[in-house]
Formats: structure tokens, C-alpha cells, sequence
């Protein structure tokens, strides 16, 4: 009788692609979290893949599955500095790297760039990233948009998604934020502090429609004339020389003073553009003009002489809180009423 020997194989089978994304989820449970690891994974055979040297996650090797794959992490203590969990590139991310994150990409003088996105599909964007935290642990207990959010697109190289908001978006804001509101005017927070509140910031405007960067120049308005008599009692007089005045520029008016248009000046505007005029000089004198709040100066913006009856003159002024300026007529001998128009405000 012949004996016969049999040799046991000791080869593993090569796993399948499901066998090897199932690995690869245990491996990054697992694994990932232990301090200074690294995980290999070795490559699948060329003709199980769609490239020689090619890992592929999915279902299948034609990555048909609708099933998200995920590496899942959860480092101890939280970082805030060090290589993303998943970090690919030509290069090795130091260990204090800034801006860990859950993917990082990584690029050196091999290969330039460290993340990239992109789409052939109009509506499609290559990249979207937006801090999504609301509430009070956030700072930012009211807004009904995405707290921080960036596109790149094919259209643009950055691209800000409008917010629900017209004008500036409610809510705990910080210095340094851009925001596109519903109607797509671009605005950017500064700092504004006040006693109550020393991190208070308030939006200024960038751009949009009709605005010339922070400048507005709207149809020009009439916002105060002193021969008139639609004006409280101690404004529809002349002033008189050493004398100062309150007056706002926040509605339009019909030249008898009726306000026809209210707030052509917007709340929050900084400054406005208008032109003075003197009118029924009774002698040589002069006017100036500050923001409402002032109360000294030792500018002039229009002078007059002997025998002058009308002159006028441009100025942008800042205004104060409620939108009022504040004139004052000089130390000479003549009085005058005063014309104030507005053409344009700042934000």
C-alpha cells in the first residue's frame, strides 16, 4: 500500500473587497487611537481592484454601495494641535501640526497642494465647510445660519452661501466674520465695544446693491431747513452767532419739513455725506460741523463775508447713534438759517 502525504496549506485566501472594508473599520475602531500608531494596509491584488496598488472602500469593487464607509476615531484627551486622524499627502504632518482634523491633507515640494476639490456638475461644489454650532455653549444663541461656511466652486474661488437674514444676521458675533446676507450684500464685523459690553462688534458693509463698498449715495434728500415750518419751534429760527444746533439727518423731508421718506439714513449709518448751506446772512460769520455727540470743534466748513446772502458747501461727517449731526455758528457778528441735504450715508 502506498502512502501518501498530504502538505497542509498554510496560505491565507486573499480577503475580498467587503472582507477588507469590514478589516478596515476594525482596524480604525480598533487601533486608531492608540498614542503614536500607525495603521499599513497592505494593498489587494491588481486584478481585484481598479488600479495595481489601489485600496478601495465600498460594497464592492465597483464602489457601488449607497452605505457610507467610515474610519471612526476618538482620540483621548481632545487635540487641538497634531496630524488629522486621517492624514494623506506626500508629506509627514509634524507632530504640532495646526488644525488637526479628520481628514488632513498634507503637501510638500512633490506634491504642491494638500487638499483638493472639484466638480464637472454645475450645482455641485468641490468643496463645503461650515461650523454648524448653535445655542449659548456656542456664543450664538439666535442665528438661523451656519456660524462659519466656505464653497469653492468652479463659478468662484471662495463663495459664501447667503444667509436667511437681510441685513446683518441676528445673534453673538465675534470680530472678523464675513456674512452674505439673503439679497447677497457682503458684510464684515469689527469691533465696537462699549461700557456695558467690551467684545461688542457691528457690521459694517462691504459691497452689494446699491452700495459702492460701505458708501450708499441715495436721491438726494432734504433733512433739515430752519425758514421752515415744520420743525419744532427751536429749530424753524435763525441761528444766532456762538450758538450750536442738533439736527438729524435721518428722514427725507418736502420743503415745508413733513417727513415724505423716513430713514433715507439707515439705523447703524456711521457718516453721512451732505451739503450745508447759510442762507439770510445778517453779517460775516461762519458754520462748522460735527457728528451730534460732539460738542466742541475748531474745523469751518463755510465762511461768509459782508453782503452775502447765500453759500454752501459738501462735507462727510460722521453722525452719532440716532443719526443727528450738530452745527455751530461762529463768534462773529452774523446770524443765518441754516439748509441741511443729504446724499449718501456709510455703513
Amino acid at each position: 500500500m502506498t502512502n501518501t502525504t498530504v502538505t497542509p496549506d498554510t496560505t491565507e485566501d486573499e480577503p475580498t473587497p467587503n472582507d477588507r472594508r469590514a478589516m478596515l473599520r476594525k482596524i480604525a475602531i480598533g487601533g486608531a487611537a492608540a498614542a503614536g500608531g500607525a495603521i499599513l494596509l497592505s494593498n489587494g491584488t491588481a486584478s481585484a481592484l481598479p488600479e495595481p496598488g489601489a485600496l478601495e472602500l465600498g460594497d464592492a469593487v465597483t464602489n457601488t454601495s449607497t452605505t457610507p464607509t467610515y474610519l471612526l476615531h476618538t482620540p483621548s484627551p481632545a487635540r487641538t494641535a497634531g496630524p488629522s486622524t486621517l492624514s494623506v499627502g506626500s508629506a509627514v504632518p509634524p507632530p504640532a501640526a495646526l488644525f488637526p482634523g479628520n481628514v488632513g491633507g498634507y503637501g510638500n515640494a512633490l506634491v504642491a497642494n494638500g487638499l483638493h476639490g472639484s466638480t464637472d456638475q454645475a450645482a455641485g461644489f468641490g468643496v463645503v465647510a461650515a461650523n454648524l454650532a448653535t445655542g449659548p455653549a456656542a456664543g450664538n444663541t439666535t442665528d438661523t445660519v451656519p456660524t462659519a461656511l466656505a464653497i469653492a466652486s468652479s463659478g468662484a474661488h471662495v463663495r459664501l452661501l447667503a444667509g436667511a437674514a437681510t441685513g446683518p444676521t441676528p445673534g453673538d458675533h465675534v470680530a472678523g466674520e464675513l456674512y452674505v446676507d439673503a439679497v447677497g450684500t457682503l458684510w464684515f464685523t469689527v469691533p465696537a465695544p462699549t461700557t456695558a459690553d467690551a467684545t461688542a462688534v457691528r457690521f459694517v458693509k462691504l459691497a452689494g446693491t446699491p452700495a459702492a463698498g460701505a458708501f450708499h449715495a441715495i436721491d438726494p434728500q432734504r433733512v433739515y431747513d430752519s425758514r421752515q415750518a415744520g420743525y419744532p419751534a427751536a429749530l424753524r429760527v435763525a441761528m444766532l452767532p456762538n450758538t450750536n444746533r442738533v439736527i438729524s439727518v435721518a428722514d427725507g423731508r418736502s420743503a415745508n419739513g413733513t417727513v415724505t421718506l423716513a430713514n433715507a439714513v439707515p439705523a447703524d449709518a456711521t457718516a453721512v455725506h451732505i451739503n450745508v448751506t447759510a442762507a439770510n446772512m445778517t453779517g460775516p460769520n461762519f458754520l462748522s460741523v460735527t457728528a451730534g455727540d460732539k460738542t466742541t470743534t475748531t474745523t469751518s466748513l463755510l465762511n461768509w463775508g459782508p453782503g452775502d446772502i447765500q453759500i454752501a458747501n459738501s462735507i462727510t461727517v460722521p453722525v452719532d447713534a440716532t443719526r443727528q449731526i450738530r452745527v455751530y455758528c461762529g463768534n462773529q457778528a452774523g446770524s443765518t438759517d441754516v439748509v441741511v441735504d443729504v446724499f449718501g450715508y456709510h455703513l
